[in-house]
């Protein structure tokens, strides 16, 4: 009597279980779109959904309208939705054998794989603490059309061919590779990879194509990058080097970003690598490094954390830096002075190309003459760069000796700055940001100040905030670092010095006298009661502004669907931009901003649908700095009205429907000092036109 009974509780339980399934319903957002799903699981903020046909979709719980939140909170509190994410459904042999007959349907085969295992990272942008937060890479696979067109720089599929789809390439790679996709988890299993690769040969239609690829092609199939199949002939055939992008002259992507501070010439030598002139002696930083970070960084570089997951070089070896390419690693040194015979980087470089230990795997061999100065390094006693290694590294230079910002200016802060003014972070769940949005970790961010201003202009200590704040009394509350003991002299005199040998991130040619006279830069005023600082363009631009209400920012942002935030909290002008779901945005959502078009500074309608209007909208901001209506269909015809902003400095028309003919409407905007028009319609000599009347701006085509 007693086991029925339980046996009746058992089963009344389980059937429970099952009426307590969730149903389907029709979920809101806010702007009052509908779809309707079934909640099948959560992880954290995010809901797991799945319509009638089996896809799962993620859903943001701040995506969703008030009453559709308080029933998902309350079905987690009755425990009616699962925690975590629904098991993959296994790839049934009927799915198998239906594909082999009809071929691959997107739908039903290759979107259930995505929304597993890659929406977590690529799915549409949306809204979290506050923040937007943007896919990875700039990738979306939530649907066919977004998989389909990739990112602004490359298509990660291309119908037909494995060897240049991206996608197919980073899920085959070897399960220890650093680049394999997805990053977290088990590796995509061989029946799902085999779907992949026949979509993507059957043409990677949406519906079945009517071509069909069976399994038994993989042999004859392409073989993809990262695939080096013995074949029946025993030997090892390695897919052929990539094709090296090239662009055309004066394309927007030909050109090297140049880091603040840094002169072009030492940054073009420092990225691409400068060749040595003949009879000079090879240098390690600017001859040496720069081949190995363009052939050999990407496997051996910095321990660094991606998604969660410390990723450690290959074989321990890492050739960012002099000292780490000669420590090698376990096995011994790499690299011996003089001796080419034992230097086991060189051997491997002039391997055949189908030995197993030919260097570098990927992306073709190295060129002659590359080779040539890692020999001729080698052969002259394979030493530093002169001025790469400091021996007062951490300390205080020498007073003869430059001060180096990595050797001396950046330990210092380190030891005494980072701890307010570092990266962000998160702790106990909460993000952390650097104290008044100032970060001092790294030599651009230095320089970039935050958004009240630079806190270091070169050549004048003066001026520069960053060191007005070190030498106050002891008892100013405005001393820095605001805890423990002041910086000492020695501290306080080295930061001057390497303000006024010009605040590189290279030591400067000779050392400064710190007594010298300070060679002024920039805009500066007096500011009662303080030192003299400068003025950046934007504070002059504020000014005779009132700060905006909070509820007039969110009032013009609700009703536009537009990210309006204040440059600065002391800082009247706002950045207005439309950066979720901007192929949704058109001239209809640009009125709601007339309430606040005067303190607008900054205004992006890039990727939107909006029209002309949209430049005439900008004409109305006459505080406007920063202008961007990138891959719009934007003409000549409204250009004209811009011409009476008289402090835009920035204009980016790129992949527009701008020609010839509006340039003379933008010769006449004397302010600006960037343009950019790389995909438009503009044509060289148009684009000469334009650098003749602008001649100190920097145009882009």
């Amino acid at each position: 009597m007693g086991k029925s009974l339980i046996r009746i509780f058992l089963v009344f339980f389980f059937f429970s279980f099952l009426h307590a399934e969730e149903p389907f319903r029709v979920f809101k957002t806010p702007s009052g779109k509908s779809f309707e799903g079934k909640v099948v699981g959560y992880e954290g903020q995010t809901f797991i959904l799945t319509n009638k046909s089996g896809q799962l979709f993620q859903v943001p719980f701040n995506a969703l309208s008030t009453p559709d939140k308080a029933y998902l909170v309350e079905a987690v509190k009755a425990q009616r939705i699962p925690k975590g994410r629904p098991a993959p459904k296994p790839v049934s042999s009927s799915t198998v054998s239906s594909s082999a007959d009809k071929g691959v349907d997107f739908h039903s085969q290759i979107s259930p794989i995505l929304q597993q295992r890659c929406n977590d990272c690529h799915k549409a942008p949306y809204e979290e603490n506050g923040r937007t937060k943007n896919p990875k890479a700039g990738l979306r696979f939530d649907t066919y059309e977004w998989l389909m067109k990739g990112n602004d720089d490359f298509k990660v599929v291309v119908a037909g061919s494995l060897e240049e789809s991206i996608l197919y390439e980073v899920i085959t790679l070897p399960p220890d590779d650093d680049m394999i996709m997805p990053p977290k988890g088990d590796p995509l299993t061989a029946d799902q990879i085999d779907l992949f690769r026949r979509w993507i040969l059957e043409g990677a239609t949406e519906k079945p194509s009517g071509k069909v690829v069976s399994s038994a092609t993989a042999k004859t199939d392409s073989p993809t990058p990262s695939d080096e199949k013995k074949e029946e002939d025993g030997k090892v055939h390695r897919a052929p080097p990539k094709k090296k992008l090239t662009f055309r002259p004066g394309s927007f992507f030909a050109h090297v970003v140049v880091p603040l501070g840094v002169s072009p010439d030492e940054a073009l030598a420092k990225i691409q690598g400068s060749k040595p002139k003949p009879g000079e002696p090879i240098d390690f930083d600017r001859h040496v490094l720069p081949i190995l970070e363009q052939s050999c960084n990407s496997c051996h570089h910095a321990p660094f954390d991606r998604s969660g997951r410390l990723v450690n070089p290959k074989a321990s070896l890492r050739f960012d830096s002099y000292s780490q390419v000669m420590k090698g690693n376990l096995d011994g040194p790499v690299i011996v002075a003089n001796d080419l015979e034992k230097s086991r980087l060189y051997t491997v470089l002039n391997l055949p190309e189908d030995d197993d230990l030919f260097m570098p795997p990927k992306g073709g061999p190295m060129d002659s003459e590359q080779k040539d100065v890692i020999k001729r390094w080698i052969q002259e006693g394979a030493k530093p760069s002169k001025i790469s290694v400091s021996a007062t590294k951490g300390g205080i230079p020498a007073a003869d000796e430059p001060v180096s910002f990595n050797d001396h200016i950046l330990p210092l802060f380190e030891k005494r700055c980072l701890n307010c003014h570092g990266e962000t972070y998160v702790k106990n769940g909460r993000t952390i940001k650097p104290t008044a949005g100032l970060q001092l970790n790294t030599h651009e961010m230095v320089l970039k100040g935050n958004l009240d201003g630079t806190i270091v202009t070169p050549g004048d200590p003066t001026v520069s905030t960053l060191y007005q704040v070190v030498i106050l009394p002891d008892d100013d509350p405005e001393l820095m670092p605001p805890k423990g003991d002041p910086l000492t002299d020695e501290e306080r005199t080295m930061i001057k010095r390497w303000i006024l040998e010009g605040a590189s991130e290279q030591p400067a040619a000779v050392a400064a006298d710190p007594n010298a006279e300070p060679k002024p830069k920039g805009q500066t005023e007096m500011v009662a009661g303080t030192a003299t600082r400068e003025v950046s363009p934007l504070e002059l631009l504020a000014r005779g502004l009132n700060i905006p209400g909070k509820s007039q920012l969110k009032s013009a942002g609700d009703q536009s669907q537009a990210l309006v935030t204040q440059l600065s909290e002391r800082n009247p002008l706002v950045r207005a931009e439309f950066s979720s779901f901007a192929g949704e945005i058109n001239d209809s959502n640009l009125a709601p901003l007339s309430s606040i078009k005067n303190n607008i500074s900054h205004f992006d309608v890039s990727r939107t649908k909006v029209t002309d209007k949209a430049v005439d909208a900008a004409a109305g901001m006459q505080r406007l700095y920063w202008f961007s209506a990138r891959r719009t269909i934007v003409s000549d015809k409204s250009l004209n009205s811009l011409s009476k902003l008289k402090n835009l400095t920035y204009l980016n028309l790129s992949e527009t429907q701008v020609s010839d003919r509006g340039l003379r409407s933008i010769a006449a905007i004397k302010s600006l000092k960037e343009i950019y028009l790389w995909g438009s319609k503009v044509t060289d000599d148009g684009a000469a036109f334009l650098q003749k009347e602008l001649p100190d701006a920097k145009i882009v085509y």
